[in-house]
């Protein structure tokens, strides 16, 4: 079980020439906004790749979070203050010295990686541990939005996978619905008044009557900024002002 940060997917790739890039998970090329994180990267042999996230520490009422919304500002704005507060969090080991290990078992890979990393300030490692309700409770608990299980004897592969399997976070808060709105892919999004901040939360399935009313808004953690990350309104219920339950109708597979 390792604990899931919440950031940027970045690979980190060191070429046969000894150059350290990054990639995103979409393969936008990332080297220029993180300049100070692929320093530490040259000491590692050529031909070597890194799978990890990109993420950033802010603080809240005194105690260390997330900041998420830093992340996007150092890579979309290339704001300076944003990027010097990056840090990248690796948690897998694609090839190392021209080696692919991809096809050995993550048990392997993560050894490799913890021998072969060069930690530092900027770089560090996600913390494996036996998985329990426990442990997952207790990540939770210090502000992140879950952890991933992983098989010991899985191989690497991209994309979505059986053998890695995500955990998040669920919690709810209550607020009021102000307004709703419908971005360019039909995405239905709802502004709420939640004790006096302004929260967006995902909407699907939601009509025009849902604004005025007391709703229920489910979330995988808290940002540094005071933000819901990945908000939605419940599913299940929305509370009406004078106490009654709106129901949200599920979208269906495949309806328009």
């Amino acid at each position: 079980m390792q604990t899931k940060w919440d950031g940027f997917r970045l690979l980190v790739e060191v070429s046969r020439s000894g150059m350290a890039r990054a990639w995103s998970r979409h393969g936008a090329s990332l080297g220029a906004r993180v300049p100070a994180i692929l320093e530490p990267f040259r000491e590692m042999p050529a031909g070597t790749i890194v799978d990890g996230e990109l993420v950033a520490i802010g603080e809240s009422d005194g105690a260390p979070v997330q900041d998420f919304a830093s992340v996007r500002r150092a890579v979309f704005n290339g704001d300076p203050e944003a990027i010097r507060g990056l840090r990248f969090v690796a948690f897998d080991l694609l090839t190392i010295g021209g080696d692919d290990l991809r096809t050995r078992p993550w048990a392997e890979r993560d050894q490799e990686l913890r021998r072969s990393l060069p930690l530092c300030d900027r770089v560090r490692m996600v913390e494996s541990q036996p998985a329990s309700r426990e442990r997952h409770d207790a990540i939770v608990s210090l502000g992140f939005e879950g952890t991933v299980l992983k098989r010991v004897r899985s191989t690497y592969r991209a994309g979505r996978q059986s053998a890695w399997v995500k955990h998040k976070a669920r919690h709810i808060a209550t607020g009021t619905a102000v307004e709703i709105r419908e971005d360019r892919n039909g995405t239905r999004w709802v502004f709420c008044d939640v004790d006096g901040r302004r929260i967006l939360a995902g909407a699907a399935g939601a009509g025009a009557d849902v604004v005025g009313r007391r709703v229920r808004i489910a979330y995988s953690r808290v940002d540094a900024d005071g933000s819901l990350r990945e908000a939605r309104i419940d599913q299940c219920q929305c509370a009406g002002s004078d106490g009654e339950t709106v129901a949200v109708e599920r979208p269906r597979v495949g309806s328009p």
